[in-house]
Parts: C-alpha cells; sequence; structure tokens
C-alpha cells in the first residue's frame, strides 16, 4: 500500500509482488469494534488520538486502486464515540440506502 500511496503508477510492481490467497476477494473490509480486544482497542484509540485517521486513511490510497492492485485490506471499525468522518470506508452508502 505505501508503494500505491507514493505513486499509482506503481500498480504493475504491486500486483507483481502480492500473493493473493486464494478464495479472498480483494478489497477493503471494516472489522468490528466489539470484536477486538481490549489492549488491541486502547492501541488504536491512541493511534486516533495520535494521527487523527486510521493508518489506510492516512495513506490516502482509493479504494479502486486497492481492489485493482488484488489487494485485501481491513480497515478498521471506530470506536462508537469517535466520528465517522475520519474513516471513508465507513462514510461508503449503506445498501438499501439506510443512514
Amino acid at each position: 500500500m505505501v508503494a500505491l500511496a507514493d505513486d499509482p503508477a506503481n500498480l504493475p510492481y504491486v500486483r507483481r509482488r502480492i500473493h493473493p490467497a486464494l478464495g479472498v476477494l480483494p478489497g477493503v473490509v471494516v472489522d468490528v469494534w466489539t470484536q477486538i480486544g481490549l489492549a488491541e482497542q486502547e492501541r488504536r484509540r491512541a493511534w486516533l488520538i495520535r494521527h487523527r485517521r486510521t493508518p489506510p486513511h492516512l495513506l490516502g490510497v482509493p479504494e479502486e486502486l486497492i481492489e485493482l492492485a488484488g489487494l485485501r485490506v481491513t480497515e478498521w471499525s471506530l470506536p462508537p464515540d469517535v466520528s465517522s468522518i475520519s474513516l471513508v470506508v465507513q462514510q461508503r452508502p449503506r445498501p438499501g440506502g439506510a443512514d
């Protein structure tokens, strides 16, 4: 992802270097806050306080480019008390137009 963040023209390089898992589609998935451990929740809160954005959002690689590269990236869900404005992935429209 860093190579793509540096220059989207690195797409062919990234595609050559990855080894996709069988049966796993590329793209961005969001994990579930309540399913991660307390230590990881605390680590993420500290990161968000320090950087104000998640690592994938900080790199700024568009979802489409991640998919084209064949990467599978886990985006963080946010703590319930943190606004979702900093996460591009969580700003996507929900299926069926629900808010």
